[in-house]
């Protein structure tokens, strides 16, 4: 008989079917070109598709290069389409995101895939902390990556970390050059969106004509080089970057001697790059090169047990000394929220909410409404106004338009910035400037609701 509880005035029903928490789920291919292959979910995330970098390899012409990404929640598995030319199939039903327990078939391509358990197989190590430099975590995804980073912040490997804008990357990557033998080294960011194409290889690299100026990878000499958004990288720059990363030496823009460098490279993407290599725009053989190891930063939304946690930590950053709290309700409340914006808008909310509140106490008043991501201010949805003088009215209708063209250009090109900068004849890097110049970059756009 089906057990119900009471939550609020809705009665929760526990008898749903799910993979006990004992078990290892397990993804089988039960017939199609992919018939025979399986994995055992020993980690929180794993992803299935075409490319030989998947947890999940399918030899299958109709599946994408990645197809599936695979989420253990709570019981069940959780997955999610990643934007697949085919798409994935419950039945007669084109899914993008659904939870699934054992028994359900799915079809990718040809193949059709079924949810089973394995007995033998036992969940990745968990870190025994539930912090990392200055991010925390006490879910089993964050654990997961904290006994990972912990493992190679000493070695000289390569790290990619993948995940949306907003997630900690850069953070993750402060936290491993903390603990590496390069801690008081050089550590170098470079933004690849935010260099102009017609200088990036002197700003990479150094100016050979000049013969005086060095780039930022010579500058971190003996350090570590982070790159945030390295798809982004020009093709040329692809192919200098990777020669860098085999030979450990570079040559400067218009020069013709190499020079030595001793630098660790760490870079960052919001988007997964095996999309980029299979559409011909990012370099196979640098992907490798990159992804010595791959991180996979997953959204706010998919770890909200770690939202109480965070808000401790970020309030005792944004209080200074000051003993900020936030009320039980209070974070309940935004736990419910979807955060496209992830770590970073929460962080924005609070330090709102901080200074909103009467006291050093945030209540559930101080965060209504937030946690959607970008809707448009109260004034924004106003009429005009086209009172005083003329040069003043048109600031004010200037900004209203640049926050409205951005929003919807952003939504429509799903948090693209090169096919927005592209479809709105701007340069990337000048996109970027008004996006944060209107407080709209960071912002996961293809999860903002209209």
């Amino acid at each position: 008989m089906v057990e119900l509880q009471k939550r609020g005035d809705t009665e929760v029903n526990t008898g749903v079917a799910s993979v006990s928490a004992d078990l290892v789920p397990r993804i089988t291919a039960i017939s199609g070109p992919g018939a025979g292959r399986a994995i055992a979910m020993t980690r929180a995330v794993a992803t299935v598709g075409r490319h030989p970098t998947n947890d999940l390899v399918l030899d299958d012409a109709r599946v994408s290069g990645v197809h599936l990404e695979l989420r253990r929640a709570a019981g069940r598995v959780h997955v999610r389409d990643a934007g697949s030319t085919n798409g994935t199939w419950l039945g007669q039903h084109r899914v993008t995101d659904a939870e699934l327990t054992v028994g359900a078939e799915l079809m990718v391509g040809d193949t059709i895939l079924r949810v089973e358990t394995d007995a033998t197989a036992a969940p990745a190590a968990l870190s025994p902390h539930e912090s990392f430099g200055n991010l925390v975590g006490v879910s089993t995804a964050m654990r997961e990556i904290f006994a990972t980073l912990e493992r190679v912040s000493k070695k000289q490997l390569s790290l990619l970390f993948q995940g949306e804008c907003g997630t900690g990357k850069e953070e993750m990557a402060r936290a491993v050059v903390e603990r590496s033998p390069r801690a008081t080294a050089p550590f170098v960011v470079i933004d690849a969106t935010s260099v102009p194409e017609a200088i990036v290889d002197a700003v990479l690299f150094g100016d050979g004509a000049s013969g005086r100026e060095p780039g930022l990878f010579e500058s971190a000499n003996g350090g570590t080089v982070f790159i945030d958004e390295v798809g982004q990288l020009p093709s040329a720059m692809q192919s200098k970057l990777l020669r860098l990363l085999e030979r450990q030496e570079l040559t400067r823009a218009g020069g013709h001697v190499a020079t030595r460098v001793d630098v660790r490279v760490l870079a960052a993407t919001s988007r997964d790059l095996r999309h980029e290599i299979e559409l011909g725009r990012f370099r196979e053989d640098l992907y490798f090169r990159l992804a010595q190891v791959r991180v996979f930063v997953p959204p706010l939304r998919d770890r909200r047990d770690d939202i109480p946690v965070i808000c401790r930590k970020l309030l005792e950053a944004i209080g200074q000394g000051t003993a900020l709290t936030i009320e039980e309700d209070a974070v309940a409340q935004l736990a419910l929220r979807p955060w496209p914006g992830n770590v970073r808008e929460l962080r924005n909310t609070l330090e709102r909410a901080s200074v909103l509140n009467q006291g050093n106490v945030i209540g559930q008043a101080e965060v209504a409404g937030e946690g959607f991501g970008f809707r448009g201010t109260r004034d924004e949805r106003s009429a005009l106004d086209l009172s005083g003088a003329f040069k003043d009215a048109k600031d004010r209708s200037v900004v209203r338009f640049e926050a409205a063209y951005l929003s919807a250009l952003m939504r429509r090109c799903n948090g693209n910035l090169s096919l927005a900068s592209r479809e709105a004849e701007l340069e990337r890097h000048h996109l970027r400037v008004l996006l944060k110049k209107r407080e709209l970059y960071g912002i996961a756009w293809d999860k903002v609701d209209e």
